[in-house]
């Protein structure tokens, strides 16, 4: 009997990958080298994630790189923290600093993953990310060999969760 199941796809950030850790951590770090203290995390988190939800269509589009996003988006946030002229480079840098000090997968992910394979089934990620940046991810973690095929925003004619695409 054939099974019905053959594939599972998952999201990488905050599925597999702990993103939203690795971003706080970012966050707090930049907020430090700055000497200033933002708004209380969970805003200053969610003003980074509206500001990267705003920037996206640029970035979908091709406009802009993984990294000059982050420099966008950082300056902009420093911006709005009163920082005036900020270096949105040197942001970047040390946001980034943190935020891979700070990798961590979510708990299970990589049994998961083995525990798919082991049953037969074929693993997929599908995200609305960069390559660049994903593909270092699963290779910081080993786990390019656990997944069969990556999709990134560049790969896809639409970002999720487009019903078009």
């Amino acid at each position: 009997m054939t099974p019905l199941l053959r594939a599972v796809i998952f999201d990488f950030d905050d599925t597999l990958f702990d993103d939203a850790t690795c971003t706080r951590a970012g966050l707090a770090e930049l907020a430090r080298l700055q000497g200033v203290t933002p708004w209380t995390p969970q805003a200053t988190f969610a003003r980074h994630a509206e500001i990267i939800y705003e920037i996206s269509p640029r970035m979908f589009s091709g406009q802009l790189t993984g990294h000059t996003a982050r420099v966008e988006r950082l300056t902009r946030l420093l911006t709005e923290w009163g920082i005036a002229n900020p270096d949105g480079e040197a942001a970047t840098h040390a946001y980034r600093a943190a935020y891979t000090r700070a990798w961590t997968l979510i708990d299970g992910a990589t049994e998961v993953l083995g525990e798919l394979h082991g049953r037969g089934l074929r693993t997929a990620i599908l995200t609305n990310y960069v390559q660049e940046v994903q593909l270092e991810k699963l290779r910081f973690f080993g786990l390019p060999d656990a997944v069969d095929a990556v999709l990134c925003v560049e790969d896809i004619p639409a970002p999720k969760p487009d019903a078009h695409a």
